[in-house]
Order: C-alpha cells, then sequence, then structure tokens
C-alpha cells in the first residue's frame, strides 16, 4: 500500500479510463483498482464491478468514472452510475489536469474531468460528472448542465446554457448566449448559431436540427 499518498478506483476499462487514470496520477493519486463489467483492468487490479466497490470502499479515498459519454445509451448507463454513486455516499472528486486552467470564479462539480489544455473561463460553471476533453473550451459564464461531454477542441461561447446529459462533439461551436437543451446532441464539426430543444440532434453539412 502507497502510504501517505490519495488512493482512486476507476469505474470502467475502456480507452478512456486511461486518460481519467493520466489525469488522477498527476494529482497525486494511485490507481488502486478498476471495477467493471468487463473482467479486465488497464490500470490497477480488477476487482469486480458496483457490489464488490461497495465492499471495498475503505480501501480507497474516491471513485472515478471512467466511462466516456461517447453516444447516448453510453450516457444513460453514466446516469445510473451515477445515481448508484450519490444514493451509497460514495466520494467522487473533480480530476482537472495540471495542464487546464481553471478561471477566477469559475467552479467545477464533483466527479467532473477536466483534461488537457482546458480554459474553463471567468464565472463558468461546470456542472456534476461532466467530461471536458482534450483542448475543450469553455468561455466566461457559460453553464454545464450535469453528464456532459464536451469533446475536443469543441468551444462553448460565453453565457451558453447547456443542459444535463449532452454531447457535444468535436470542434462544434455553439453561438455566445445560446441554449442547448436536455440529452440534445451536437455532431462533430457543427456551428450552432440558434438555441436547440431537449432530445434534438444538430448534424453538420447541412446543419440542421432533427427531433428524436
Amino acid at each position: 500500500m502507497n502510504a501517505g499518498r490519495k488512493r482512486i478506483v476507476l469505474i470502467g476499462d475502456g480507452a478512456f479510463s486511461r486518460e481519467i487514470a493520466a489525469v488522477a496520477r498527476l494529482n497525486g493519486y494511485v490507481i488502486e483498482a478498476t471495477y467493471s463489467t468487463q473482467s479486465t483492468a488497464q490500470d490497477g487490479r480488477y476487482r469486480g464491478y458496483l457490489d464488490e466497490l461497495l465492499a471495498d470502499r475503505a480501501k480507497f479515498d474516491g471513485v472515478a468514472l471512467a466511462v466516456g459519454g461517447v453516444s447516448r445509451p453510453v450516457i444513460a448507463a453514466r446516469v445510473e452510475i451515477i445515481a448508484w454513486l450519490d444514493a451509497n455516499g460514495i466520494l467522487c472528486p473533480p480530476l482537472v489536469s495540471p495542464h487546464a486552467l481553471v478561471c477566477e470564479g469559475a467552479t467545477v462539480g464533483a466527479g467532473s474531468f477536466i483534461a488537457h489544455r482546458v480554459p474553463v473561463s471567468v464565472d463558468a460553471r461546470v456542472g456534476r460528472f461532466c467530461v471536458l476533453n482534450t483542448g475543450a473550451i469553455v468561455a466566461h459564464d457559460a453553464v454545464i448542465g450535469d453528464n456532459t461531454t464536451v469533446s475536443p477542441s469543441a468551444l462553448i461561447s460565453g453565457r451558453c446554457q447547456i443542459g444535463e446529459g449532452r454531447l457535444i462533439g468535436s470542434m462544434a461551436k455553439v453561438l455566445q448566449g445560446l441554449t442547448i437543451g436536455r440529452e440534445a446532441t451536437i455532431g462533430v464539426g457543427c456551428n450552432v448559431l440558434r438555441n436547440v430543444p431537449e432530445r434534438a440532434s444538430v448534424w453538420p453539412k447541412p446543419d440542421s436540427i432533427a427531433s428524436t
């Protein structure tokens, strides 16, 4: 055991878990174990799934949700895991890369992950269990709802309101002051120029909104 060092465990064993583990180590954590539906572990030892995690909770200092929000079904699965973590009172610290920038007045919720080269500008609010992936930009006064994934190099402009459970694709751009409704999806490379309703999808070429 690494005496005196913070211990964290991962839920999930996909490629995304390696990114989570790398930033956790940069924050001084030791990866103690992985809990997953797959009987493998890319970091730490595989120790089962949620029942086993609950039994082991005294052995670690926190949990990182390492299931990437890459589609609506996966985001829905994350919702169930988050509800389980909340119901059992399990600590999930935010993990912020030391190569990211969280500015004055900005806040980051529990369980959120902020990757390298991500600026979170003045007075922006990042909810719980969000993923801001490499090079994403969150501008001043923007609000990112819980369990939202902002993919690499996407731009959330100032004063935008992004609802819960969103997926913002890589290199997408959301114009200043717009609202993206709950459970909406913004495709790769989209330029969003108007508000997007709940559960809608926006796709590039042409940029259109399709209800689902």
